[in-house]
């Protein structure tokens, strides 16, 4: 091999040599074909003991200097090539981990076809293929390096995100495995042509029982706001658990807040009258005297009435008739509904125990809630079934969440992942399966502006993230927009598949956010062509540029549509 220079430069993070004949930089050797591609390029230094260090040209700058003294002396130019490390090749291995360095003068050499084998030597016993390093060398990888790590692919639309993803899953798919489950919640409705998966219309196809829902799913379907309707929210799922299970009578509930209403609260006497006629509606009680025109009872008619009233919640449950029986009841019940029709109900009784307290804004400030609930039980009632979704034994199940709102599609990912993570929980550790996530379009759910909220919406996410390896859960996070993402669950990530990036604020955030990456590996991104991405972290020692395979044309949606002309 020829040399085409000298290191002049050296430290822990750069090295530099220059070139000064530049027509080394082009030959053939025992049959190969060599020259210099310039930035990207690899080269190989050897020192006095013959060990060959691998180094990758960052920089080319262009450079003269005076052939001789003389005033009217000739330049000579050259070129001064910046590098960053590599690795060293010990053994025919090669080791990433630098300790020790090249020296000035050391020889530098284009970086052959055998040393090459040894840098990219990705060979596995069930290897995923992606693309191709370097126009020529396979990226294979460990599909356990690949899938057991929380990853992000990431890049602008266009720039090849779901090709990258696709070849992903066509690769999974070459082989049988007893415990992996891939969830893919499909946003753009692309990946159901894939062969051989299991596609649920989530809107059509998927039923979820209400009474599977906890807490933090219903705040993730009505989004109450954290000051006013939470603590509405929380106590109307309490007291619909509450009646549900018969820890209270509804009639000795109407009875009390009947009961009390009429003798705590001043208020219009109309409006008044009117809501409690409506609570004792079906209770048998005698409400005929209670006057129409001017909204009361003459005394005697009234120890009657509330005699009538304090009798009837006697025969539901003896011995019990103040608000304490009713708060003990409330706390120890679950935050369970089980129809929406409940929900609505005990939150209307919610209200009446509010105005009961002397709060009678809470109705008026609650209203956006209670909209909510009907909006959802009106538009997404095939949603809500107490029927079991019938799952096929598919590798890959893609979820075409294509007609989910934002907001629907929180709750939706939010409630499967959760679902999935606390069932394998439960499992041994030998039984447990793994189970990964691929969460297209993750800023639109996963979203910085939700990271530190009070209705902790992303919890599950961030605990996935956080404790998820131990219970084989895993999130691939694919996004175009990373500076919306959660940093809290980006930056638990161990691998980046990296497409071209040009918008400077997430560039800034992607530097701030991604432990893995260099400000010159951040530089490149805003250059990478279509279809090729930057891996960085655990999938491969060193951050390698893999040019992804362009999907067959049947199986593109992603492509742009072209502008055809009529045919004359």
């Amino acid at each position: 091999m020829n040399s085409i220079g000298k290191v002049n430069y050296v430290s822990y993070d750069k090295l530099c040599f220059d070139i000064t004949d530049f027509d080394k930089l082009e030959f053939n050797n025992n049959g190969s074909y060599y020259f210099s591609k310039g930035i990207l390029d690899f080269v190989t230094i050897i020192n006095n003991q013959n060990e060959k260090f691998i180094y990758q040209v960052e920089r080319i700058e262009d450079t003269e200097k005076a052939i001789s003294f003389n005033e009217n002396s000739k330049f000579k130019y050259k070129a001064n090539v910046i590098c960053s490390p590599i690795g060293i090749i010990e053994n025919n291995k090669i080791n990433f981990n630098l300790k020790t360095y090249p020296f000035l003068q050391n020889k530098v050499y284009l970086t052959n076809k055998d040393e090459f084998n040894i840098i990219f030597n990705t060979k596995s016993d069930n290897p995923i293929y992606l693309g191709v390093i370097n126009d020529q060398y396979s990226a294979k990888f460990d599909i356990n390096k690949l899938l057991t790590f929380h990853s992000a692919v990431l890049g602008n639309t266009g720039s090849g995100k779901s090709t990258t993803i696709r070849q992903i899953l066509t690769e999974i798919q070459n082989y049988d495995y007893e415990n992996l489950n891939i969830h893919v919640f499909d946003v753009h409705d692309e990946y159901s042509k894939l062969n051989d998966v299991s596609v649920i219309d989530v809107l059509n196809d998927y039923q979820i029982n209400l009474k599977d829902l906890e807490l933090q799913d219903w705040i993730n379907l009505v989004k109450p706001s954290d000051l006013v309707q939470l603590p509405i929210l929380r106590m109307s799922l309490q007291l619909a658990d509450t009646i549900a299970n018969g820890s209270i009578s509804e009639i000795w509930l109407r009875c009390f807040l009947a009961k009390t209403l009429y003798t705590h609260v001043q208020t219009d006497a109309i409006a008044k009258r009117t809501k409690i006629l409506s609570l004792l509606e079906g209770t048998d009680i005698d409400v005929s005297n209670y006057s129409s025109q001017y909204a009361n009872f003459t005394k005697d008619n009234e120890k009657i009435f509330l005699d009538a009233i304090t009798q009837k919640m006697l025969s539901q449950h003896a011995q019990e008739l103040e608000y304490s029986f009713l708060q003990k009841q409330i706390t120890y019940s679950s935050y369970t509904a089980l129809s929406f029709d409940e929900l609505l109900k005990s939150l209307n009784y919610v209200f009446y125990l509010e105005e009961c307290k002397g709060n009678s804004q809470a109705r008026n400030h609650s209203n956006t809630l209670e909209t909510r609930i009907k909006e959802i039980q009106s538009r997404y009632h095939k949603f809500f079934h107490s029927s079991k979704t019938n799952l096929e034994d598919k590798l890959v199940t893609i979820y075409n969440v294509s007609e989910l709102d934002d907001d629907l599609l929180l709750f939706f990912s939010s409630y499967l992942c959760k679902k999935t993570f606390n069932e394998n929980k439960q499992k041994e550790l030998i039984n447990r399966e793994i189970n990964v996530f691929i969460l297209e379009e993750a800023h639109r759910y996963i979203s910085r502006n939700k990271e530190n909220s009070q209705l902790y919406e992303l919890e599950i996410f961030k605990k996935i993230a956080r404790e998820g390896r131990k219970f084989g859960c895993f999130l691939y996070l694919s996004s175009q927009r990373p500076s919306e993402l959660s940093s809290t669950v980006l930056s638990q990530c161990n691998n980046y598949l990296l497409h071209r990036i040009k918008n400077n604020i997430d560039l800034e955030y992607m530097s701030k956010t991604i432990p893995y990456i260099t400000t010159n590996q951040i530089k490149r991104l805003s250059f990478l062509p279509t279809g090729t991405t930057y891996s960085v972290g655990e999938l491969f020692s060193i951050p390698i540029e893999i040019n992804i395979p362009k999907p067959s044309k049947n199986i593109d949606v992603t492509s742009t549509p072209a502008i055809r002309l009529k045919e004359l």
